[in-house]
């Protein structure tokens, strides 16, 4: 019996290919292109405004992917370019192809032709695209509205054919992983699959990162692991180009380390009227091509697209997947799009995944055309914050700081998730130019690693960090990311050996300013007699005039003093291990920070006992653009040798 609601519709047949660790999907539609039509592996992709080939533009030796399909534009009559110019196009942090822009003839599976623009890529590399299963990609974005304007729009183009009607306006996925089989239908849906658990998942605009604003989003309420809810108030993204869960760079890195410590938690997804689970059966994947052919890995990766969760197949494959829009009728065949929402219905067949239904309820029929003009949600504005350091900061490791700033003058403590833990002091300074739109603000930091606490002492408690970046704001939100260097003065056995460890980290605020001073100053005691105190000149004629403080319980060493040369003179403060000596060593880390005029510095390296020579990497960060953070922070280093003993 036919469940399908009436009208036109087109039912494109699907196929599963090998899952690959790229996070894209394995699903694609074998569709012809061009006069005559030569079939390529299309997805059908709801995560992108475009509709894109590879071609034969590509170098031979280019454009290698799974797939294989290459479109040949001189083998068809119908083919015209439409832009004489190459151009790159970026998947974000998926990747980049270089595109060119042409016009040619979809072949759809009732045998009609449909004039479309497309882009051809003419080169592109790397394993994300090695991996490919498919020949290129059909956009279908949530909105007309935000195509890209020298590519086509399928569904709006089968309206104004009229190969679909208007009144029928979805697009409907059915994928079966067990038979390898399914279909997208367009401009119809399969009642008999709307009935049972579901969940309704409303549009709303995802506006953290510009030009992405076509993926189908919704808000989501919650995001957990097992017990842990590691995000609240962030957006979803249903993907059909995806497989894998991917977003945010802080919640995959941290659902990666929930589930490395064992004990297969389930995912939870919390909508405000419904609720998704995944058990660690349904994201860890066996990988069936590619470098990690064989292996069952955890479906997560870090996607640099800030509080969003974004997935495809992996939740696709045991649901059946209605996309919905409102038809707006402009004029004679002239349809615009706009989102309403996507349904998700557990497949009788398969494991049920959602475990809370919507109470909206999904009613089969026909919908009414709008003739009016209909208004798309602005993104939302969040208000500018102080762009102060001040406040409570997570990096993607979930190591967090809570720090506190008197003038221009930073303290605090940090509570590490990596190595050993425990907590332990900060100092720094943060320029005196508060962070705008099109400039960040320098920060500079040094972490004491010698706990504050009573636990067991580790290698680790003879070291210290130098950290230099900057705060910048990006779409309203505040991201401090730091280059940061971990002087290990001795060997950790297990973990490291003695040297200068380099990483770059990211943090987002949790909460805002504190006025609670967050620091170990309260137990800092009387001046020591220590090995670095005195004057130190490097060859540059730049004088460090420093002076040692003791904690006498945890045996935390303070460092203040000048930094003075040609450029001028600035206060310093900073931390020094003041139990190298009893603890056998023979270099003493140390790490200072200075602020400058227009920006900010952190020194940190080790001093010879033997030699009393100290050697110091440096890190000079200046106010820079947001687009420009890769040029914020630069490096040199200098060799200090003592000129005197300070009085």
């Amino acid at each position: 019996m036919n469940t399908c609601l009436p009208g036109k519709r087109l039912v494109f047949p699907m196929q599963r290919g090998p899952f690959q660790n790229n996070g894209a999907t394995p699903w694609y539609s074998t569709i012809a292109l061009g006069t005559p039509g030569q079939p390529l592996k299309l997805a059908i992709d709801s995560g992108t405004n475009i509709t894109w080939v590879t071609s034969t533009l590509c170098p031979p030796d280019q454009c290698t992917h799974f797939g294989t399909g290459r479109f040949d534009y001189r083998a068809s009559s119908s083919f015209t370019f439409t832009d004489c110019l190459q151009r790159p196009y970026s998947f974000g942090p998926w990747g980049t192809m270089q595109i060119e822009s042409a016009s040619d003839v979809l072949n759809t599976p009732t045998g009609a032709t449909l004039p479309m623009k497309l882009f051809l890529a003419t080169g592109y590399g790397g394993a994300q695209f090695k991996q490919l299963d498919w020949d290129g990609g059909i956009g279908l974005p949530c909105s007309s509205a935000y195509v890209e304007g020298r590519s086509s729009f399928l569904f709006q183009e089968l309206l104004r054919s009229g190969q679909l009607d208007p009144a029928h306006p979805y697009v409907a996925f059915d994928w079966n992983a067990n038979d390898r089989e399914g279909t997208c239908q367009m401009g119809a849906i399969d009642q008999s699959k709307t009935h049972g658990p579901h969940v309704f998942l409303p549009w709303s605009v995802y506006s953290k990162v510009p030009g992405v604003e076509y993926i189908w989003s919704a808000d989501l309420k919650s995001y957990s692991v097992g017990d842990e809810t590691l995000a609240t108030d962030v957006t979803f993204a249903l993907d059909s180009g995806s497989s894998q869960f991917k977003g945010d760079d802080r919640i995959m890195q941290q659902t990666l380390a929930r589930i490395a410590r064992g004990g297969s938690p389930a995912v939870v997804l919390g909508f405000a009227e419904g609720e998704i689970t995944l058990g660690a059966q349904l994201y860890n994947v066996l990988i069936e091509e590619g470098p990690d052919k064989g292996k069952t890995l955890p479906q997560f990766a870090p996607l640099g697209l800030a509080d969003l969760v974004l997935v495809g197949s992996l939740v696709m494959e045991h649901c059946y997947t209605v996309h919905e829009y409102q038809i707006v009728k402009c004029g004679h065949e002239v349809y615009s799009l706009a989102p309403v929402g996507i349904w998700l219905f557990n497949r009788p067949d398969g494991p049920q995944i959602i475990t809370r239904s919507s109470s909206r309820r999904f009613i089969a029929g026909p919908r009414p055309v709008a003739t009016g003009k209909v208004t798309l949600p602005a993104p939302a504005v969040q208000p500018l914050r102080s762009t102060s350091v001040a406040g409570t900061w997570k990096n993607d490791y979930g190591s967090v700081m809570t720090l506190t700033v008197t003038g221009n003058q930073i303290s605090g403590i940090y509570q590490s998730s990596t190595g050993s833990t425990g907590q332990y002091a900060v100092t720094g300074y943060q320029s005196s130019s508060a962070a705008a739109s099109n400039q960040g603000r320098p920060v500079a930091l040094a972490i004491d690693w010698h706990s504050l606490g009573n636990e067991p002492a580790d290698p680790s408690w003879n070291w210290t960090s130098g950290l230099c970046g900057q705060i910048s704001l990006v779409e309203h939100e505040e991201v401090l990311e730091l280059s940061h260097l971990l002087v290990a003065s001795s060997d950790f056995p297990g973990l490291a050996q003695q040297g200068t460890y380099v990483d770059k980290l990211r943090y987002r605020r949790c909460s805002p300013g504190v006025t609670e001073r967050q620091d170990a100053n309260s137990f800092l005691q009387t001046k020591i007699d220590n090995p670095l105190t005195g004057r130190w000149m490097a060859p540059d004629a730049n004088v460090l005039t420093l002076t040692v403080e003791a904690q006498s319980k945890g045996r935390l060493g303070r460092v203040t003093g000048k930094l003075s040369g040609p450029a001028g003179a600035m206060e310093v403060s900073g931390f020094t291990d003041i139990c190298a000596v009893e603890s056998g060593l023979t270099l003493q880390s140390t790490a200072i920070t200075a602020a400058q005029e227009t920006g900010v510095l952190s020194l940190c390296g080790t001093l010879d006992l033997k030699s009393d020579v100290l050697e110091l990497s440096i890190l000079t960060c200046t106010p820079t653009a947001p687009t420009l953070t890769y040029v914020q922070t630069r490096l040199s280093s200098a060799t200090f040798k003592r000129i005197g003993v300070y009085q």
